[in-house]
């Protein structure tokens, strides 16, 4: 297949690159390489996917010295950048993976935050529909389960109380998906995704920050007294069910070619303990401060993981990475690499 994928520079953008070009597809990724925060991260990742991060410029196609991989530095709020990309490109799938991400960030930028993930998701529907892609995956999070959110969360919860923006505008990017693929047919996939983690993470993802904090030697903040229960998910298992999904398109549900489905390990985990695996295998024990304030204060909820039902029914997905193993490979690849190929 001919893939587009959007935040082709992002965590799990380099991961879905580099597990589809590993299967034989041709990959255009596109990213707007903006925040100068994660930069030198998205530049690594780049890199490794064969493409030269000094030799980036604008609107202007790049190609990969390792595979059928070509890299674009373009913005999906751009809408006519956009459909013009999938009119030309003739791809049979997207992987739309480009947003913003984070509670406290959009609790800041809460404009910048609907612009992105909800306008920008908007404009790459319409570029599939305009384009006549025969498929359009979604990634959405665990987060647009608000404040009646009861562990384990089902695919088919109560979503309408979202706490921040970014659980706003997640929620706003699955209706539209919905709506696309009943008004105009396109098949489309969306995973809920829950607490990714491993090697190229997000920089302001929670267990990069943990990573970094124990390397620094500053203090961990946990909410709750420090009973806080997430879902921890390794990318492995993440890009095995989107290579799933991907391969196997909805068909019709009430009426329209749409799935939802979460996708984590599905064993919950307390912070704690996953803390502490990281601190084994960077040899370097953890600050942590203990805060007895709500995770509700910050948009967050105490216990959140998934049920894995429905993707383990119908795609056959099977998690395989437990924390055990999966965390002390995370923090060791950490330490040989920070200060080294990034910073944060």
């Amino acid at each position: 297949m001919k893939i587009l994928v959007t935040g082709a520079a992002g965590f799990i953008g380099y991961h879905t690159v580099n597990r589809l070009l590993n299967d034989g597809h041709s990959v255009v990724g596109i990213d707007n390489l903006c925040d100068p925060a994660s930069l030198t991260l998205k530049n690594a990742r780049l890199s490794l996917l064969g493409i030269d991060p000094a030799a980036v410029a604008d609107a202007t196609p790049q190609q990969s010295t390792i595979g059928d991989f070509r890299f674009i530095k373009l913005d999906i709020l751009d809408r006519e950048a956009m459909t013009e990309l999938c009119r030309q490109g003739a791809f049979d799938c997207i992987v739309h993976l480009a947003a913003l991400a984070g509670t406290k960030p959009s609790q800041a930028d809460p404009v910048g935050f609907f612009d992105v993930n909800t306008i920008g998701t908007q404009n790459m529907l319409e570029a599939a529909r305009q384009g006549e892609v025969r498929h359009f995956f979604f990634s959405s999070s665990y987060v647009v389960h608000g404040s009646h959110a009861q562990s384990p969360l089902k695919e088919n919860d109560d979503v309408d109380t979202p706490m921040s923006m970014y659980a706003a505008s997640k929620r706003a990017g699955e209706l539209l998906c919905y709506t696309y693929a009943s008004a105009y047919k396109i098949p489309v996939t969306v995973f809920r995704f829950f607490t990714a983690y491993g090697q190229w993470g997000r920089p302001d993802s929670k267990p990069m920050r943990i990573a970094h904090a124990i390397a620094a030697g500053e203090p961990i903040t946990l909410l709750n007294d420090g009973y806080l229960v997430r879902d921890f998910t390794y990318v492995d298992d993440i890009i095995d069910g989107m290579a799933m999904a991907l391969s196997t398109p909805p068909h019709n549900a009430h009426g329209a070619p749409y799935a939802l489905y979460n996708i984590g390990r599905s064993k919950p985990v307390p912070m704690l303990s996953f803390i502490q695996s990281i601190e084994a295998a960077m040899g370097k024990a953890a600050i942590i401060e203990r805060d007895p304030a709500s995770p509700l204060t910050k948009g967050e909820s105490v216990e959140m993981y998934a049920d894995t039902g429905k993707l383990e029914s119908e795609l056959a997905y099977s998690p395989v990475w437990d924390y055990e193993e999966a965390a002390p490979m995370f923090g060791r690849w950490f330490i040989e690499n920070y200060n080294v190929t990034f910073n944060m």
